[in-house]
């Protein structure tokens, strides 16, 4: 929709870019669940090879790694929990997270180094290509058949697919809703995770049979949630 003059993305086919999460899907969305998106480890790949110039594409990324969760990096490493992991990635990112001990900051710069694990691409607003598939399942397994695909902006049209199809491409988009716009997942451009958005008996049904590692919004979560109270 546009108001003044400027182009503002429907709450159902946008994630917000700050604040609280549940703030803003108010009337549109009962719950929200946070989608970590999993660190990973070359198996058949040698990701040393990559570089500025070259990079795996998603679908070697998928043949050749495994993912490790966040639990299991948090066994690994000095870290206690999930938001110091987030408070570390989004100072080495940025610069934001005033306060996080040097050493965290420091255990997830060296992670690669010392344990061959990479961190998840946060460059491109997309699902992880290790979640891309189990997330368009579990869409479908609602019962849906189609899903709509669009740009953070909404500056392009969106474009329908069917969710067959989308599973044998693997394609997704920034923002991905159904025709109903009851249900949207979309990731946050430069960070690790996306949002699932539904009623709660939906995510509850879906995290039954796809568990992905995460956790549910409460009304204090923020979109930079390691920077606050959960």
């Amino acid at each position: 929709m546009k108001e003044n003059n400027v182009l503002i993305p429907e709450i159902y086919a946008s994630y917000p870019y700050d604040g609280k999460i549940l703030e803003y899907y108010q009337g549109v969305f009962e719950s929200v669940y946070i989608v970590l998106h999993p660190f990973y480890k070359g198996i058949t790949l040698n990701l040393d090879q990559e570089n500025d110039e070259f990079w795996f594409d998603d679908d070697q990324l998928r043949n050749g790694c495994k993912i490790v969760l966040w639990k299991d990096v948090i066994a690994l490493t000095k870290f206690e929990n999930y938001s110091q992991i987030h408070k570390a990635w989004n100072k080495l990112n940025s610069g934001e997270g005033n306060g996080i001990e040097c050493s965290c900051i420091s255990e997830l710069a060296g992670l690669y180094e010392k344990t061959k694990i990479a961190i998840p691409d946060d460059s491109c607003g997309i699902i992880s290509p290790f979640l891309s598939d189990a997330m368009l399942k579990s869409v479908k397994l609602l019962g849906y058949s189609k899903l709509w695909l669009v740009d953070e902006f909404s500056y392009q049209q969106p474009s329908l697919h069917d969710i067959d199809e989308l599973l044998l491409t693997q394609q997704t988009h920034n923002c991905n809703y159904t025709e109903d716009h009851k249900l949207l997942f979309a990731t946050h451009w430069d960070s690790h995770f996306s949002f699932l958005c539904s009623s709660k008996s939906n995510i509850d049904k879906i995290l039954e049979n796809y568990p992905f590692e995460g956790f549910f919004c409460t009304p204090k979560t923020e979109v930079y949630w390691g920077l606050h109270e959960i």
